[in-house]
Formats: C-alpha cells, sequence, structure tokens
C-alpha cells in the first residue's frame, strides 16, 4: 500500500534539465527569492502556464478552422441537370454553391430560403427560377449564366 506521503515524495524527484541559459535560470531564482517560493514551485508554475497556454491556443486554432470551414459553403457541381426544392436546400442545411450545371431549376424555393441557404450559381446555361423567387436577388448571386427562365 502506498502512503500519501510516498506518493508525494516521488511525484516532487530532482529533475535535471540540460540547456536551460544560466541568464533565464538567475531570473527564475531571483523570482523564486522575491515571492518566497522555492525555485522548484516556481518553475512548475511556469511549467502549468505554459501548457495551459499551448492548450489554449491549440483550442482557438481548432475553433478558427472549424469556424472557418462551417462558413464555407458546399459545393453542388458537374451535374447535366438538376432540380433542388426549398425542403432540399433546408435538408442540406448551410449555404451550397451551384457550379457548372447544363439546367438548374430551384422549385419552389422562397426568397427568405434562397438568401439563407444559396450562396451563388455559377457556370449554369439555364437556370428555372419559381417566379415569386426575386430576380434581383439571384442574379446577384450569379456568375456565367448563360439564361434564366421563371417557371409557374
Amino acid at each position: 500500500m502506498v502512503t500519501k506521503e510516498k506518493e508525494e515524495t516521488e511525484d516532487k524527484r530532482d529533475i535535471s534539465i540540460k540547456g536551460v541559459s544560466r541568464d533565464i535560470y538567475r531570473r527564475v531564482l531571483n523570482l523564486a527569492r522575491d515571492t518566497g517560493k522555492t525555485l522548484g514551485e516556481v518553475t512548475n508554475d511556469a511549467y502549468k502556464t505554459f501548457l495551459a497556454t499551448a492548450s489554449g491556443a491549440r483550442q482557438i486554432s481548432k475553433n478558427f478552422v472549424e469556424g472557418a470551414t462551417q462558413n464555407m459553403p458546399k459545393y453542388i457541381e458537374n451535374i447535366k441537370n438538376l432540380s433542388v426544392d426549398k425542403n432540399d436546400l433546408v435538408e442540406i442545411g448551410h449555404k451550397v454553391a451551384f457550379s457548372n450545371i447544363e439546367t438548374l431549376e430551384l422549385a419552389g424555393v422562397d426568397n427568405e430560403t434562397f438568401d439563407r441557404y444559396v450562396d451563388s450559381i455559377t457556370n449554369v446555361k439555364t437556370l428555372k427560377i419559381d417566379k415569386r423567387l426575386s430576380k434581383a436577388k439571384v442574379i446577384v448571386k450569379c456568375s456565367f449564366v448563360d439564361n434564366i427562365t421563371f417557371t409557374q
């Protein structure tokens, strides 16, 4: 059976660290004296702070990458004929970019759904949209679209 005192003694063994700058060592030693702590306590605090900072930076970086990729549209491309309705866009769940489609039909897609889920429409020969959908909203998201027609 291991006692708590023995665990603490084993946890605080002497450790030699090669390559520590003399200047850094002196500064840490002075800090220890100024704060009334041992060199080991100050060193442990420094390591804990460094590990917390590194972990925090890693999490921030991960969150940044995830956020950036979540905001990027999903591409739907290289399809000859495609009909997409409001339910399809809602099911996809975020912005989409349509590209390289011969005939694209946005069937029953209202203005709100279009604004929320369509990022761009590029290189489409014929785009068919519901007559209730604002032409102005559509054309600002279009590039290289040959024809826009309205359906009932």
